[in-house]
């Protein structure tokens, strides 16, 4: 790869912020000895469809835009620059159950008390359309725009969820601070994210990472006066916004693709109609919870009667679930990698299969899962040592609480 494109916003930019783009380009060109070729971008086109069509492309995008290419393409975050380098929280009290937003969808919520609380953001939005928000006052002897009030309400029993800001969190005392738990965190502003190849990234970023940190502290003037901060990117930090996204009622791939104020229009006219009708419902709901347990038992037995029948089938088959993990495999697959069950029960799928493309196994099982993919061929890693290449097809059994993954090998493959 001689050179590498830098796809820069198409309408003009002020001039110091094109020098500093300028100048992390030298970078690049320093740490991997590739040459960056500026293009601007396509008005008439979205931004990831002209990123998605090149694979030796750097462009800022903005967060889920990052997470879209990421999970569908085979680009991934370098780093990003920031409007704060602080964060939104989602705090529960020390000892609840929640894992989730699902968990406190319909909880009391609380939110900061401020004039100037940005609210245009999917994990705040979530709660004003899921949750039961709790209205305060300030407290007679409370400065509320200073005192993180919002976190007392949970520590105090009055709200089951606050959403707050890492400022006010730090503001509480360690003491205080012990008592509650982080769910977890989502950006308050914008953040524009610096994308490229996986095999750039894993070919450069080590010596760029080293590089930009130095860079970072002697430019932190400059960044200041833009109002930025340059930041490395968190790994897995974003499950927080998807889960969101999913349940304001859309996917991350409608999100970005047919955006048209999605977020706005969630937010209906007489929210306090919407929180009444919801609260009836869930009322309705609980008189079915026998049902619903009974109905959970029904489809784990069915589950685990689907995994004895995988057992003992002779068809070369595999069950696994979205995280990789093997759950069922029939004996004619046991055999023909050479392996016990014991040895492959439990395991990570990637152990034992790999695919015959670049793209990660991780991508593919996404791809799966939304029907982008169907089959595709593979390599066994047999017990010996050697590699045997199949075509798999794959299909997803939907239950009440999970997703499993089938994958047989084509019929018409000869092993």
């Amino acid at each position: 790869m001689d050179f590498i494109k830098w796809l820069l916003p198409n309408r003009p930019i002020s001039d110091e912020m094109l020098e500093l783009l300028e100048e992390i380009g030298k970078i690049v060109t320093r740490t991997s000895g590739i040459k960056i070729k500026y293009n601007r971008l396509d008005s008439s086109t979205q931004v990831v469809e002209q990123i998605a069509k090149e694979t030796n492309t750097l462009s800022l995008v903005s967060n889920c835009e990052a997470i879209y290419l990421e999970s569908f393409y085979e680009f991934v975050p370098l780093f990003k620059f920031c409007l704060t380098d602080q964060k939104g929280l989602v705090i529960v009290e020390r000892n609840s159950k929640a894992k989730s937003l699902m968990d406190v969808s319909s909880a009391n919520v609380v939110f900061p008390h401020s004039t100037d609380w940005f609210i245009l953001n999917p994990v705040a939005l979530f709660f004003i359309k899921n949750g039961k928000i709790i209205n305060y006052r300030a407290e007679e002897n409370s400065a509320a725009n200073l005192e993180p009030v919002e976190l007392h309400y949970v520590l105090n029993n009055n709200a089951s969820v606050a959403i707050t800001t890492s400022f006010n969190y730090n503001l509480l005392p360690t003491k205080e601070q012990k008592r509650l738990k982080i769910i977890g965190e989502f950006p308050l502003l914008p953040e524009y994210v610096l994308v490229a190849s996986q095999e750039f990234k894993e070919q450069n970023i080590r010596k760029m990472e080293q590089e930009i940190r130095h860079w970072n502290t002697d430019q932190s003037g400059r960044l200041s006066k833009l109002g930025l901060h340059l930041l490395t990117i968190e790994e897995g930090n974003h499950y927080l916004l998807l889960e969101a996204i999913e349940g304001l009622g859309y996917t991350i791939k409608k999100y970005i693709e047919e955006y048209d104020d999605l977020l706005v229009s969630c937010i209906t006219v007489n929210q306090q109609k919407d929180i009444t009708e919801l609260e009836e419902k869930c009322s309705r709901l609980k008189n079915f919870n026998d049902k619903l347990i009974k109905m959970y038992q029904e489809v784990r037995d069915s589950r685990d009667r689907l995994s004895r029948d995988i057992e003992s089938a002779t068809d070369n088959i595999i069950l696994f679930i979205k995280s990789g993990t093997i759950i069922g495999c029939s004996r004619s697959f046991c055999n023909l990698l050479k392996y016990s069950r014991q040895d492959i029960m439990g395991k990570e799928i990637s152990q034992f299969i790999e695919a015959s493309i670049k793209t990660p196994f991780s991508v593919l099982i996404n791809q799966i899962d939304v029907g982008l993919v169907r089959s595709f061929f593979v390599k066994l890693k047999i017990a010996n040592g050697t590699v045997q290449e199949v075509k798999m097809e794959f299909s997803i059994i939907e239950q009440l609480d999970s997703k499993i993954i089938i994958g047989m090998i084509s019929k018409n493959q000869k092993i």
